[in-house]
């Protein structure tokens, strides 16, 4: 039945009641007891499924089989001029995810309708139906008609939802999805290609193929925000009037939506698997258009049904949490206890034991090659980010709190900028992305090397704190940038100083601080040891390739931010040690901004 399009989100954190049936139907079907559903229990009913004392459901067709009635309570069928033309999915009671190809000629909110709670569509009184018209409609203002790119949109209901057992929200996909992974998509399209619609929700178990299967059936139209799902033998998609509708993927305790219907050749063909939008590559984009509809006088609102935004994430607290919760600087729980944890990465660094960066001669021409220089572990440097415009790296950042990052002012950083976290393949499509909301920068005084070389970056959404993603410690005021000290500085980037390195993926060296008498001799009366630090010459930008860099020290099992690479030569030199901005230098100021701009 299936056979075109999809979406993917990452909004929801709740907890789950009740046994669920499996995807493939094998387990037995719970009947939800009716009771009131009320804001205090959406926690419980979010991404759960219902199975109601009806018949069972019809034989299998063309792939599919039509759903046990209202066993999907989270899909919704979008009207046109009372015509069902799309599908989506309830995020909260107020908005509803879907894709934003099904506006493309008409997306004059007073032609929509929102229907929940439907299985048949051809009974107008359904007595679980509940109908909303549509209040705003939010397309990804960078969608493209022709690459199918950013294919995702969000509408506002002019009258909430009520939830119960046939109408309830589901989270969005929150970790990496494996591939090969079995997942469910919904909807009442085609059941055959350019054959007549369904009438009943139908649904469909597929496959999240590997990205390698997607470029190399559709080739280099398949972006990073995009994922395909079907079989290669093909016989089971979405289709027309699917677009839009979830793809709901089971985590051993609920359904959370992973991607939204977007494209596709045909239906069900062999080798032409559906094309979805990758919901977690829009959350930031999700929470912040809702952050602006809810208020901008900086505060963070609680919303109906114990919904409470503090991250790209919508969390689900308990009812005695949200007690005395204003908007402060309070983190959920988790993320405030792995900040107190800075500078601890899940996964340890390897391969310290090679040597400290430093140079080689290759030929007889002179030209200088890099030695010691070695790809990391993935995710050993979780606090590492790409700076990212047009989808392009140009600089490395630092996490050091989940809204705030550290780079080189010369990156000139812009608000809307995009900041890459978790990434070791710059190439990897599962990372998280948030957009650069507002840049803070020391002023320049004219001096070079320049002595304030330095900017901090407030994220539009938090981080999500985890294994591939977490803050370093910075450095106190009073740290001292001992000869002893052990260091490493990381990042992505490529000179011809360094041909054994992929541009694309993460690289560590290990440097070793000199000594103030070391930095004057190769800079002279320019270098200043109040604001500048300085390394081996090996590990500069101009040699390494990658602006903005951190300098990370050990000291007591913990990685300290002590420094970031700064504007330096535009050619590799040995005799002009690599330069980083002091941070002890600047540490009130950090802490200054972040105080009173941050919140």
């Amino acid at each position: 039945m299936f056979g075109v399009i999809c979406l993917v989100f990452t909004l929801i954190n709740g907890g789950i009641a009740g046994k669920l049936s499996t995807l493939d139907g094998a387990a037995s079907h719970q009947v939800y007891k009716e009771n009131a559903t009320n804001e205090n229990s959406v926690e419980a009913i979010a991404g759960v499924r219902t199975f109601t004392t009806e018949e069972g459901a019809e034989p299998r067709i063309v792939g599919g089989k039509e759903a046990w009635p209202h066993s999907w309570p989270w899909q919704v069928v979008l009207s046109f001029a009372d015509m069902p033309a799309c599908g989506g999915a309830i995020i909260n009671e107020n908005w509803i995810v879907t894709a934003s190809h099904c506006f493309r000629r008409y997306s004059k909110e007073s032609f929509w309708t929102v229907m929940a709670g439907k299985h048949d569509l051809e009974n107008e009184k359904e007595s679980s139906q509940q109908t909303s018209k549509v209040a705003k409609i939010i397309n990804h203002e960078d969608y493209n008609g022709i690459t199918k790119q950013h294919d995702i949109a969000l509408m506002k209901l002019q009258t909430p939802l009520v939830f119960n057992k046939y109408v309830r929200p589901i989270p969005v996909w929150s970790g990496e999805l494996p591939s090969l992974k079995r997942c469910t998509v919904t909807g009442w399209g085609s059941t055959t290609e350019s054959g007549p619609r369904a009438t009943k929700l139908q649904e469909v178990n597929i496959t999240i193929l590997e990205t390698d299967t997607c470029l190399q059936f559709y080739g280099g139209v398949i972006r990073s925000s995009m994922m395909c799902a079907g079989e290669v033998t093909g016989g089971v998609d979405a289709c027309q009037g699917d677009s839009g509708g979830p793809l709901s993927c089971f985590t051993g305790e609920r359904f959370e939506i992973a991607g939204i219907v977007s494209w596709g050749v045909g239906c069900g063909r062999a080798k032409k698997p559906g094309v979805y939008t990758r919901v977690a590559s829009y959350d930031q984009w999700i929470s912040s258009n809702i952050d602006d509809q809810l208020g901008t006088d900086g505060t963070r609102q609680l919303l109906p049904g114990n919904f409470c935004i503090f991250t790209s994430h919508v969390f689900f607290f308990p009812p005695h949490f949200l007690g005395g919760l204003t908007a402060s600087r309070k983190l959920p729980p988790s993320s405030e206890a792995a900040v107190k944890k800075c500078g601890q990465a899940e996964v340890k660094p390897c391969n310290l034991d090679q040597g400290s960066i430093g140079f080689e001669t290759s030929d007889p021409s002179g030209e200088l090659r890099v030695v010691n220089l070695m790809e990391a572990c993935p995710h050993s440097w979780p606090w590492q980010v790409s700076l990212q415009s047009e989808e392009n790296h140009y600089c490395s950042g630092t996490l050091i709190d989940e809204r705030w990052v550290l780079t080189a002012r010369h990156c000139r950083a812009e608000a809307g900028d995009i900041v890459v976290l978790g990434a070791h393949d710059l190439n990897a499509v599962e990372v998280q992305r948030a957009t650069v909301k507002a840049v803070y920068s020391q002023p320049y005084d004219g001096s070079y090397p320049p002595l304030h070389d330095l900017s901090l970056l407030y994220l539009s959404v938090p981080a999500r704190i985890g294994s591939s993603v977490f803050p370093v410690c910075l450095s106190d005021e009073d740290w001292r940038f001992d000869q002893g000290l052990s260091c490493v500085t990381t990042g992505w980037g490529y000179r011809r100083s360094t041909p054994k390195v992929s541009p694309d993926v993460l690289y560590q060296a290990q440097v070793n601080p000199l000594s103030e008498q070391a930095c004057w001799t190769g800079w002279g009366q320019v270098f200043s040891s109040n604001a500048l630090l300085c390394t081996q010459s090996a590990a500069s930008s101009s040699c390494l390739g990658d602006a903005g860099a951190p300098l990370l020290c050990q000291k007591n099992g913990r990685y300290y931010l002590a420094g970031i690479m700064a504007l330096g030569l535009k050619r590799c030199d040995q005799q002009k040690p690599a330069i980083f901005t002091n941070l002890s230098r600047f540490r009130s100021w950090i802490d200054r901004t972040m105080t009173n701009e941050g919140f």
